[in-house]
């Protein structure tokens, strides 16, 4: 079956088939002993004390299917056609061998314009690798919220033919500034980034990052979030905005804020900070980026670089920025992370966003 005989075939089974909906486990969301879900990005909790209280996140952890709830699952799994689907995604993504194709929930569509049948993948979680796509790299795909990723990666010595270039039909965003690689790995060499568009010019809930190499993509649609700087010189910060209506006047007694560190530059301890800021939204870049207003928490935990200090979750005491949003009554509240020392290159950090499995949220308890 020729390409051309692939991509029809598929076309037409990505118009008649639903998204995949099985409930499964949510790798985003925290324990507590007991939840009611309130919306796609909050869920209500009572904690171990039996104190009431709100887990806000930056972006979908469940969603909401005629009368029942379904956790979003990123996890990737084949069909018994050779297609592969999220268990469960707010978009409806499928994964063929013509590529990669999603139909966002809001309407509209996009596929990575890919130009011979791909091999089977291997599937990690939400990542899959075509190996040898084209000769010396790999295509990587990975799942997010708001659609895919793809990538191109270095696997072995490539040939002296050009890179093939990455494109998608429909809706393109993707960058091959200085620096670029930084976002999805060392070895990438092109990406691309299909995503649904956010709601609105600020929404909330909501997270990016800005970084001075990528001055004109938004990188809101990207599954990571980053902090530092790689090479001395191109630094990253990051902007997470929750709302924060449910917390209006309430009594906050603890708030703390969960982020998943995927890779850091070494098992050294470098400290990065959390400070308050103005909403920031899919406008956002480097150039315009939402002022620090104060410095409320840092840590020096650092994690995602080897076994030694392995990817996991990180927890900072917000409770008196979270007090503060709700003592005003605000209707949302933007946090901005960033390294304490943005020229040190072993204080460069990734962490998981609103578009991966590990969706940064707050805890909140009342009194």
């Amino acid at each position: 079956m020729t390409r051309t005989m692939v991509a029809a075939a598929v076309a037409a089974a990505l118009l008649t088939v639903a998204p995949a909906l099985t409930p499964a486990a949510d790798a985003a969301q925290p324990e507590a002993s007991a939840a009611s879900p309130l919306t796609e990005s909050s869920t209500a909790v009572v904690a171990p004390d039996g104190k009431p209280g709100l887990t806000l996140y930056t972006g979908p952890v469940q969603l909401h299917r005629g009368t029942a709830w379904v956790p979003v699952n990123l996890t990737l799994t084949a069909a018994g056609d050779g297609t592969v689907r999220p268990l469960a995604s707010p978009q409806d993504l499928l994964l063929t061998p013509a590529g990669p194709q999603v139909r966002f929930a809001t309407g509209g569509g996009t596929a990575l314009d890919w130009p011979t049948v791909l091999p089977a993948p291997t599937l990690d979680g939400p990542r899959a690798t075509y190996a040898q796509a084209a000769p010396g790299y790999d295509l990587v795909v990975e799942a997010t919220s708001a659609g895919f990723m793809a990538s191109l990666r270095r696997a072995g010595a490539p040939p002296a033919a050009p890179v093939p270039p990455l494109a998608l039909r429909g809706k393109v965003d993707g960058a091959t500034a200085e620096g670029m690689p930084t976002a999805v790995g060392e070895s990438a060499v092109d990406y691309v980034v299909a995503a649904a568009p956010p709601a609105g010019p600020t929404p909330a809930p909501f997270d990016t990052t800005v970084q001075e190499t990528v001055q004109y993509s938004d990188t809101s649609g990207q599954p990571d979030l980053r902090v530092g700087t790689y090479d001395g010189k191109d630094v990253a910060r990051s902007f997470l905005t929750f709302d924060a209506s449910g917390l209006a006047k309430r009594p906050v007694t603890r708030a703390t804020l969960s982020l998943f560190q995927t890779w850091s530059s070494s098992c050294q301890a470098r400290s990065w900070e959390v400070w308050s800021a103005a909403g920031a939204g899919p406008a956002t870049r480097w150039t315009n980026q939402p002022a620090l207003q104060k410095l409320w928490a840092s840590s020096t935990d650092t994690r995602g670089h080897e076994p030694a200090c392995a990817a996991g979750w990180t927890t900072v005491d917000v409770t008196d920025l979270v007090r503060s949003w709700s003592d005003t009554g605000a209707p949302t509240g933007t946090v901005a992370l960033r390294a304490s020392d943005e020229t040190d290159t072993l204080a460069w950090k990734r962490f998981g966003s609103a578009e991966s499995a590990t969706v940064p949220h707050l805890d909140v308890t009342f009194g």
